[in-house]
């Protein structure tokens, strides 16, 4: 009753086969929720759902859609947005059948399972949230031969910020930037929108796009035996969450599962988290939840934060909703992106991604035009006084009225007006404080588990992570 399938990667790899499972709604053994492995290691059910579940919330899924109509996902799926076939609403998964991209990071992020109370199938990290899909082309799926284009990825951003995504789940990827998708990208971040990325499948040191955007969670993967997945793309990763044989809704039929490996799944875990912070604490900013999947997060004893491979460290859903951290700054521990123009090549340059470095780029043109209208203020301003100085000498050297400009009743010579202020320059991107990530002094707090591998005494991070990785050629690829 099985057959092999395999969830296609970010930047061209394929996921690890995984073995799909055509199980009744009915079975008395749920297969399903017992290869669950994730959701047992953090004590999802015990320890996470019982604070919250992700209700109020909207996880915008840009991905090859999602079949709604699944069983552990029919009516958690919104109205969304179909690049392919606009009627279909996002509601159908192009992926070829048996691959089901969109509809496994659905599931991953928001199944609500079936059977009594829930009890059997599928069962997302937050599944109190709603998936609001957005279905664009992926390179590699036999059914759809387009490349997803950056500016089907940039529209889709902005569509779902515009129709209230909380949180943009990407598990899609390209080597290349441009100047559109960054733009978008900045667009969310302006609006309050927590985007997260699945940082590739190729075991390069190079993260794609959008992953590798100033803002943007990008995800690295972990492996049943905590360690980082050796296929992940890596030198500038967030923080890592599971990625090895992730059990998922597929879109062959309304009861069928399958299960891969990748940093896809990875990133729908950590966009589900957000989902949960945002729930748990809806006066944060998208920054601030930012912040708080960061800190909370746990390292392996050696490992110093910001690594190359694990980022901040491993994602702990307990830790990150019931720790005593700071909200810290509006923006957040990461840069912030801003809309860059395009450089030779069809890339845009994009900065430093890590923490305390800021995204260079041109100055807007907004900005260049209203200095100048002040500096031809000031020069209109200093010849009117210079002529007023002069009249009043003469006057005054030919028995004028009494006193001189700005000199006092009866007083001589003009008044000193002061400089013209300078432009305040710019500064380098937010610099977190002492404590946070990427600052100086102290330490991120250590997490609340007492029984987790990773509630080691994090090390203090350096200023400037070892992010890099010049971008290459190729296309959009499939999600991981």
């Amino acid at each position: 009753m099985a057959f092999t399938r395999v969830l296609r990667a970010v930047v061209g790899a394929a996921l690890a086969g995984g073995l799909v499972l055509a199980v009744s709604p009915t079975a008395s053994a749920d297969q399903v929720r017992d290869a669950e492995w994730a959701l047992k290691q953090w004590e999802v059910p015990q320890n996470v759902w019982p604070i919250t579940t992700g209700a109020g919330q909207t996880v915008a899924v840009i991905d090859s859609g999602v079949r709604a109509s699944h069983v552990d996902l029919k009516g958690q799926v919104l109205p969304g947005k179909d690049f392919l076939t606009p009627a279909d609403k996002g509601w159908v998964d192009h992926s070829a059948s048996g691959q089901g991209h969109g509809t496994a990071m659905a599931s991953a992020i928001a199944g609500h399972g079936h059977g009594p109370g829930g009890s059997e199938g599928m069962k997302g990290i937050a599944p109190g949230a709603k998936i609001l899909p957005i279905a664009v082309a992926l390179t590699g799926d036999s059914n759809n031969a387009a490349a997803t284009s950056h500016q089907d990825v940039a529209a889709a951003i902005r569509w779902a910020v515009d129709h209230h995504a909380g949180v943009i789940n990407m598990s899609i990827g390209n080597l290349t930037s441009s100047a559109e998708e960054l733009s978008a990208v900045a667009y969310a971040e302006q609006h309050n929108v927590v985007l997260v990325a699945a940082a590739g499948n190729d075991s390069l040191d190079n993260v794609g796009y959008p992953a590798k955007y100033p803002g943007v969670i990008s995800v690295g993967g972990l492996t049943k035996a905590d360690t980082v997945w050796s296929g992940e793309n890596y030198g500038h990763i967030t923080v890592v969450a599971p990625a090895e044989n992730i059990v998922s809704a597929n879109n062959g039929s309304d009861t069928q599962y399958g299960m891969g490996t990748g940093t896809s799944p990875a990133a729908a875990y950590v966009s589900g988290l957000a989902a949960l912070i945002r729930a748990k604490y809806p006066d944060l900013t998208a920054g601030q939840v930012v912040n708080r999947i960061i800190r909370s997060a746990g390292e392996p004893k050696g490992i110093k934060a910001p690594d190359a491979h694990w980022g901040y460290g491993v994602i702990l859903p307990h830790a990150a909703l019931t720790e005593n951290i700071p909200a810290g700054p509006a923006s957040g521990p990461l840069p912030q992106a801003k809309a860059l123009s395009s450089q030779p090549g069809g890339t845009a340059a994009t900065g430093s991604s890590g923490p305390g470095s800021q995204a260079a780029g041109s100055k807007s043109s907004s900005n260049g035009v209203v200095i100048g209208v002040l500096v031809g203020l000031v020069v209109v301003v200093a010849v009117i006084v210079v002529i007023v100085l002069l009249v009043r000498r003469r006057n005054r050297n030919s028995g004028g009225g009494p006193g001189g400009y700005g000199g006092g009743s009866g007083g001589a010579g003009g008044g000193q007006y002061p400089p013209y202020p300078q432009q305040t320059p710019q500064t380098g991107g937010y610099q977190p404080p002492a404590g946070m990530p990427g600052g100086g002094g102290g330490q991120p707090p250590q997490s609340v588990y007492q029984n987790n591998p990773y509630a080691q005494p994090q090390a203090q991070p350096p200023q400037q992570p070892p992010y890099g990785g010049a971008p290459g050629g190729g296309g959009h690829q499939p999600g991981r």
